[in-house]
């Protein structure tokens, strides 16, 4: 393809973008196809000479476009839907014409400056105090398996990455059982056992941790000679919207000496509304905090944001004499690292850019404010879960004009 080849078909793209969003109301929410059926329309071998764009766009749209389940689609209610606005689409094209590589200051000086500089303003955005610092990750999953194995390695005097896991004490982390299951996948990844995540029961209308129950896990674990770690809080938990009173859980950490973690992926972005924020009071005592601008703020997938308290001092005052100088995250240039797991990109560009340029691309005329809607166990017809108008505990937001806001509160 050469520059005119780009230029053309380039522009074609963005038409064709512009053309799909504008009649997706058109479309079936999701696909009428069969297991299977996509994948037997493609040929079997790798074809023995290139094609034209002319046949690879006709392939497109001809094969894949029927086989796709339409995110956007204002059907669409499942999962966390309208997640990627149009000016997070050009942003993406941005980083994609560019193809940077990001993983260190050197390779793309701007890509780390701007995320620094992105992430603290959402640090300000939800109302957590200086000292919070944060990188982009690609997904709740990660910041919590760094969180994860940063409770590992904390608890183990540092030596579990550098002598393994064999011999040493049984490592505990505690959660409730309305977590999504990347808490489940960070447990089995960093060698601690699903045997040793602990489940602690819930109560009342928001399903939240017991935090007499947690207390008395994590004293009957000691005495047994096993090793509490950390405490994963959950602030709307994806299922259900199970949230945790993290002050109250906070308080157990501290008295225990163990880290918190606060899972916020699908609830954190209505922080940034004031109105919402006693649903999290407390999580400035959190070490790690992660939420999802993916799911509720127009940032294309993927797009997840975590924050370290002081990170350069550990997660409490005593533990930074006891760490090796490289190990806690630092800022080299605003660089963060996780003790115990390296991000898989440092930042990420394709997330980063669009994210920034959601931000700028807010109008104060239509600042979006959140509407309250209590997920129902129905199915809308032929659009996934559905849901209803109804102010209750387990919600989703949607983002609409202040002026046609239903001013009610959670």
């Amino acid at each position: 393809m050469n520059s005119n080849e780009f230029r053309e078909w380039s522009l074609r793209a963005a038409e064709w973008g512009a053309d799909y969003r504008n009649s997706l109301r058109e479309k079936p929410v999701r696909p009428l196809v069969e297991p299977g059926e996509i994948f037997k329309s493609i040929d079997a071998a790798p074809p023995e000479d290139g094609e034209t764009m002319q046949a690879i766009f006709a392939d497109f749209e001809q094969k894949i476009l029927p086989g796709m389940t339409h995110w956007q689609h204002p059907r669409f209610f499942a999962y966390f839907p309208a997640n990627a606005a149009p000016v997070s689409v050009v942003a993406e094209y941005l980083v994609s014409a560019m193809a940077a590589q990001c993983m260190l200051w050197q390779t793309s000086p701007a890509a780390t400056e701007l995320e620094t500089r992105v992430v603290d303003w959402m640090r300000q955005a939800l109302g957590l105090p200086e000292g919070f610092s944060g990188v982009m990750q690609d997904s709740a999953s990660s910041a919590t398996l760094a969180a994860v194995l940063t409770m590992r390695e904390r608890a183990l005097d540092w030596q579990g990455n550098k002598n393994g896991l064999q011999g040493q004490p049984v490592v505990r982390i505690y959660s409730s059982d309305q977590v999504h299951t990347s808490i489940d996948r960070a447990i089995w990844v960093s060698g601690i056992g699903e045997a040793n995540l602990v489940r602690i029961p819930v109560a009342g209308r928001f399903r939240a941790m017991q935090t007499a129950a947690l207390e008395a896990a994590i004293v009957t674990d000691r005495e047994n000679g096993m090793l509490p770690a950390g405490i994963i809080a959950s602030v709307g938990g994806t299922s259900t919207g199970g949230t945790d009173n993290v002050a109250a859980v906070a308080e157990v950490a501290k008295r225990h000496g163990l880290y918190l973690h606060v899972d916020a992926a699908w609830a954190g972005s209505a922080m940034i509304c004031h109105e919402f924020r006693h649903f999290w009071t407390g999580a400035e005592n959190a070490d790690s905090i992660v939420f999802n601008p993916h799911k509720w703020l127009g940032a294309q997938f993927d797009c997840s944001m975590q924050f370290i308290r002081q990170p350069e001092a550990g997660p409490h005052a005593g533990d930074q004499a006891r760490i090796p100088e490289n190990a806690w995250p630092r800022r080299g240039h605003q660089l963060l690292r996780m003790v115990g797991a390296a991000r898989t990109e440092v930042p990420r560009s394709e997330t980063l850019v669009p994210a920034a340029c959601v931000w700028l691309g807010k109008s104060a005329e239509h600042d979006p404010q959140p509407c309250c809607l209590e997920r129902e166990p129905r199915r809308a017809a032929g659009s996934g879960t559905g849901f209803r108008d109804r102010h209750g505990t387990h919600a989703v937001a949607i983002l609409i004009p202040p002026s046609r806001g239903c001013g009610h509160r959670l």
